[in-house]
């Protein structure tokens, strides 16, 4: 299985190539681009990207906010449920109109110490639009810088560690533990879902056909038939009148046959020119 992630930088755009053996991932491609005039769509096409099954994303710090805030319990899920109520006032705008992740980067004695990391979900929503356009929809969005700045704030801004290598591996760390995920909310992957519901109607679509195809085969098979049991009770009804000719009013062809056959059998009469053993012989050939 292979997954692709993109290092997005201030003047560099890199693709890693992955392939996953044993729980690990292993460098196997880099496709890289200068952004030059900017990210574009014509830029992102040009990567000829081999095929992957996912895509990963790391955005360049300039994109995100950072505030650093403290909290007197250290559950990461209380701190999730709570975070955005802390950086009411702290942030330009309602915190609302950000997508919100968050590391924990201290462990006090009264709690913890957290940083907040946010991205406008305008500007989040763009991006995810542009690579998407040309199939590269990233399932996760998050920072290598943050990952090699230590969780540190100033370190993150202060410098970019530009070495492949070092990115590319970093890179491999992300895809086996993220430090955060931006997609998150209204902004969430919903790739594999929208596959899945695909899927499913699919196969509705197929059952439905089936059903419509069995349905249609039993309903072919009952008019067969009945044409068959009025042919036959025809036939019957013909050789009823012939050998009971006194009997002009039919109701139920068969019974009246049997009934007839049995009175003829109790009295065991021949009647002359009626061959009885010829029609037993036809009705049991029916």
């Amino acid at each position: 299985m292979k997954t692709g992630f993109i290092d997005w930088t201030e003047g560099k755009l890199s693709f890693y190539v992955f392939e996953k053996k044993g729980g690990k991932y292993t460098l196997i491609d880099t496709i890289s681009r200068p952004l030059e005039g900017g990210l574009s769509q014509a830029v992102l096409s040009s990567l000829a990207a081999p095929r992957v099954e996912h895509v990963y994303l790391s955005v360049p710090a300039d994109l995100l906010s950072l505030r650093e805030l403290d909290f007197p319990f250290s559950d990461k899920d209380k701190i999730k449920d709570t975070i955005s109520f802390e950086l009411e006032g702290l942030l330009l705008g309602d915190t609302s109109e950000y997508s919100i992740d968050h590391v924990v980067t201290e462990l006090t004695e009264s709690g913890s110490r957290a940083l907040a990391v946010c991205v406008e979900k305008t500007k989040l929503r763009e991006v995810i639009d542009l690579f998407s356009s040309v199939g590269l929809e990233p399932v996760m969005v998050s920072s290598i810088d943050l990952r090699l700045s230590g969780k540190n704030a100033e370190k993150l801004f202060d410098s970019t560690v530009a070495d492949e290598q070092t990115r590319a591996r970093a890179a491999g760390e992300e895809l086996a533990a993220p430090t955060i995920n931006l997609r998150q909310g209204d902004l969430a992957y919903k790739g594999d879902i929208d596959r899945i519901k695909k899927s499913l109607r699919v196969t509705a679509v197929l059952v439905m056909i089936f059903l419509l195809m069995f349905g249609a085969d039993i309903a072919t098979k009952r008019i067969s038939l009945k044409k068959q049991n009025s042919l036959l009770t025809k036939e019957i009804s013909s050789l009823f009148r012939e050998a009971f000719p006194e009997d002009k009013k039919i109701v139920d062809v068969s019974r009246q046959f049997s009934a007839n056959l049995k009175i003829l059998k109790g009295k065991k009469a021949i009647l002359a020119g009626m061959p009885v053993l010829d029609i037993l012989l036809q009705i049991t050939e029916l």
